[in-house]
């Protein structure tokens, strides 16, 4: 079996080239998900596949490069930087993530990073 650390940067590289159902393919149908958690969660991996597809769109020359990731039982803690183009405009955030496991599957993913500093560059 893959390690939580391969299974992540699996679903993003499949999000990065815009594979949203290989993206979320890790994901449990029951997965529960803060892409920022000063967001309601969404429950579910269709709910998940339709966010990935809608944040998604008009993304190019995605990459997400983790600094650090650190498993430990079911949890994988990341740290990195998100970077793309989207409509135009570059975005370059510093990200931090939990996301946890059940076996191969991600039931849970918490995500933090600045929500403003990301609206305020899709705006400029």
């Amino acid at each position: 079996m893959p390690s939580k650390s391969e299974i992540y940067q699996e679903s993003l590289a499949a999000f990065c080239r815009g594979d949203f159902e290989a993206a979320t393919a890790c994901y449990a149908d029951d997965i529960v998900a803060y892409p920022n958690r000063a967001m309601r969660p969404m429950l579910g991996r269709a709910t998940m596949q339709a966010f990935m597809q809608k944040f998604g769109a008009g993304m190019e020359d995605a990459r997400y490069t983790p600094s650090l990731m650190v498993e430990s039982g079911d949890f994988l803690f990341v740290e990195g930087t998100e970077t793309y183009r989207k409509n135009g405009r570059s975005v370059t955030i510093p990200y931090a993530g939990v996301m946890e496991f059940r076996g191969d599957k991600i039931i849970g993913w918490r995500d933090y990073f600045d929500l403003k500093s990301l609206e305020k560059q899709l705006a400029a």
